[in-house]
């Protein structure tokens, strides 16, 4: 169920790629530098399912930003990675990506942050998530202009 990125698991009928810094996959509860797990989701208005998920080792928390490289690679095809904090290296290196890095405190239910997402998707997004939508619609449109121009024939 873990592969060497989100993106080799992610359907492409999935609306959202969710990821969330968690120890077991029922709550955030992790740093993000120092998270040991994180479990990704494909996230849609009436559907939520687990899609990949990866264990990571225990490391401290000391500003090394070796220890974000192999989460950064993996986390790529991600939307969004919930985390219990975060500092602003790691969030930059993620915003980079195309990842919108979300701190959220008290340790909530990937269930509950899930569902909160899901009310969005069928209702009003907030200015953030109708943002990433927008962006991931964008990229769709530029995928499927170019591959409809990889299949004229060039002469």
């Amino acid at each position: 169920m873990s592969s060497n990125c989100v993106a080799a698991s992610v359907p492409s009928s999935a609306t959202l790629v969710v990821a969330f810094a968690s120890l077991e996959g029922d709550m955030v509860d992790q740093h993000f530098g120092s998270s040991q797990g994180f479990y990704v989701y494909e996230v849609n208005a009436s559907d939520a399912k687990l899609i990949c998920r990866k264990a990571f080792g225990r490391e401290a928390k000391d500003g090394n930003e070796d220890k974000l490289k192999p989460k950064l690679k993996w986390l790529v095809g991600s939307d969004i990675i919930y985390c219990g904090s975060i500092g602003g290296s790691a969030s930059r290196q993620l915003l980079s990506l195309g990842i919108t890095p979300v701190k959220v405190s008290g340790g909530p239910d990937v269930e509950e942050l899930i569902e909160a997402l899901q009310i969005q998707l069928s209702g009003t997004q907030e200015f953030w998530l109708a943002n990433i939508l927008k962006k991931k619609d964008k990229n769709l449109a530029n995928s499927d202009r170019f591959s409809s121009v990889d299949d004229e024939s060039w002469d």
